[in-house]
């Protein structure tokens, strides 16, 4: 029997296997004090989880949507007890181990006490509570939130002996941890959930040869891209590779924590590439399908906001509860702030100068809530980054690779990439400088860095009267291959087209950014860390940077 071919495998066996796995001499060298890491997320050694693989929720003023799975196949429908009432599960799965709550007609900025409960009337697990976010007309005194990106991936992958592709999982929870011991108020994680590149592996002959003979033949039976991901062939392959990657990292860590997943390139089985024999972005029909699959059993889609159209791209697509969109999101807390999440690789297209990476419905939607500034602040999440650059497809710049130089150079031809990109990113980022009562704040993921600075010019914009601060939040699972100067020989860096005030360079480490927000002002501390420094320091480190976002 291959390792992960038993779909009810627990989270426990899974880590022992992974254990058993480290011996490969395609395994990179453990990290020091592994054993420290590999601990529990705090706050969940004394809460009794049951057969629950994982609870991942997500929140607005007067509803919560709520992914659990369970490592056994359920016999009966589970039940969510809440406020007196009992909400009855959504199997979202073909055999019973992934349910949904949505829970309706709740009061805003309110704790309730939740309990799952079997059919026959038994507790599934100990309590946990949850709260809403304040409603519009409300000024709370102070929200926390925790943003990272890239936290997927499975470290037993590499090709190259002595590299890791992703950081160790233990390493990994302890980084989760750290950022979660801030007590967030809410957590973003800003794309690549998931890294399981299908064309863009295969077209690498090292990667094919070492993937289809070694390592995905321990996930099970390679995955028949003739059928669905969930279709009985593949399931059991797919469910295993999502529950190491998911389940494994957050558990029940998130119960109480309204969560944000954004989605990018990787989510959907691919990296964004461009060559003469394959085009990976927009993704797919597969990819699309093997992300929505991924997203309706494991982390909730966006909720509604009264200012986002229902009609919009990603609006009320067949499988997900009412009002709820897949590709845009919005964070309302009271009027202390509004938060736009979006992701950049759904709908890209190749039209020259009229390309765009948003379709025009969600550009229109994400200015015109800039432009409202009816909240104390605003925040754009995009899943592709602004200001910096790697010389990748998938950017909203034209910089790429001198070899010979080894710079990032604008004279040189990127293969795919469309002056349209960059003139939609020059209508959203002069909007975000014409506000006039807030200051402009973008906080990214996609790149496997952190970064903070300010930027004062873009193209032929001026920007220097309201220059617009962006926060590159950090990567949490990223390992040795998956750095920029591995793959590309050379570090992200702003691109040629920006002008930008930069407080912390691109840094290639591990990391998160907590965003602390009260009326007054608005403070993120960046958080780095990288093997080999020594696992212990996750849980005393300090702020690489401490930035503070100037407020009107």
């Amino acid at each position: 029997m291959k390792e992960h071919e038993n779909i009810n495998t627990s989270r426990r066996s899974i880590l022992k296997l992974a254990g058993l796995a480290a011996g490969s001499a395609v395994i990179g060298a453990a990290l020091p004090n592994q054993a420290e890491a590999s601990n529990a997320v705090k706050g969940n050694e004394n809460w009794n989880e049951g057969d629950i693989a994982h609870i991942i929720p997500t929140s607005n003023h007067n509803r919560f949507l709520i992914k659990v799975s369970f490592n056994s196949r359920r016999k009966s429908v589970p039940e969510l007890s809440v406020g007196g009432r009992r909400i009855l599960g959504e199997q979202t799965d073909p055999i019973g181990r992934f349910w949904r709550f949505d829970v309706q007609g709740l009061t805003p900025d309110t704790r309730y006490n939740l309990q799952l409960i079997d059919g026959d009337g038994s507790v599934l697990c100990d309590a946990w509570p949850l709260k809403t976010f304040p409603a519009a007309g409300t000024l709370p005194k102070k929200m926390t939130i925790l943003a990272y990106t890239c936290a997927g991936g499975d470290e037993k992958m590499s090709p190259i002996p002595g590299k890791t592709s992703w950081l160790d999982m233990g390493a990994r929870r302890q980084l989760l941890d750290r950022g979660m011991s801030f007590n967030p108020d809410v957590v973003i994680a800003n794309g690549d959930h998931i890294y399981w590149d299908l064309k863009t592996f295969l077209n690498k002959e090292f990667a094919a040869n070492y993937l289809q003979k070694e390592f995905w033949p321990t996930y099970g039976a390679p995955i028949d891209y003739s059928k669905p991901m969930l279709a009985e062939e593949n399931r059991d392959t797919f469910l295993a590779i999502c529950d190491y990657q998911i389940c494994e990292l957050y558990g029940v860590s998130l119960r109480s924590t309204p969560s944000f997943f954004i989605t990018d390139d990787h989510d959907y089985f691919e990296n964004d590439e461009y060559t003469n024999d394959l085009a990976v972005m927009p993704p797919d029909d597969y990819g699309l399908r093997g992300m929505m699959e991924t997203q309706s059993l494991y982390y909730p889609e966006f909720l509604p906001d009264t200012n986002r159209p229902e009609w919009l791209q990603g609006g009320n697509d067949a499988h997900t509860v009412r009002g709820a969109n897949t590709v845009c999101g919005t964070i309302r807390y009271g009027d202390l702030i509004e938060a736009v999440l979006y992701d950049c690789r759904r709908y890209a297209d190749y039209k020259g100068n009229h390309a765009k990476l948003l379709p025009q419905w969600t550009e229109d939607w994400l200015i015109n809530r800039t432009l409202a500034e009816d909240t104390k602040h605003f925040m754009h999440c995009p899943s592709l980054p602004f200001a910096y650059s790697s010389g990748k497809l998938g950017d909203w710049y034209p910089d790429v690779l001198d070899a010979q130089a080894n710079r990032l150079v604008l004279y040189k031809q990127k293969m795919g990439w469309q002056s349209g990109w960059f003139a939609q990113h020059q209508r959203l980022i002069e909007a975000m400088s014409k506000q006039k009562q807030r200051t402009p704040l973008i906080v990214q993921g996609d790149f496997h860095a952190s970064a903070a600075g300010k930027i004062h010019r873009s193209g032929s914009l001026d920007l220097s009267d309201n220059p617009v601060h962006v926060i590159t939040s950090g990567a949490l699972g990223t390992g040795d291959l998956g750095y920029p100067s591995f793959q590309r020989s050379i570090e992200s860096q702003s691109s040629g087209l920006i002008g930008i005030d930069s407080a912390l360079d691109p840094t290639e480490k591990n990391g998160f950014t907590i965003i602390d927000i009260t009326p007054d002002k608005l403070t993120c501390s960046v958080y780095t860390w990288r093997p080999p420094q020594d696992v212990r320091e996750i849980d005393t480190m300090k702020p690489t940077i401490i930035y503070e976002v100037p407020v009107k």
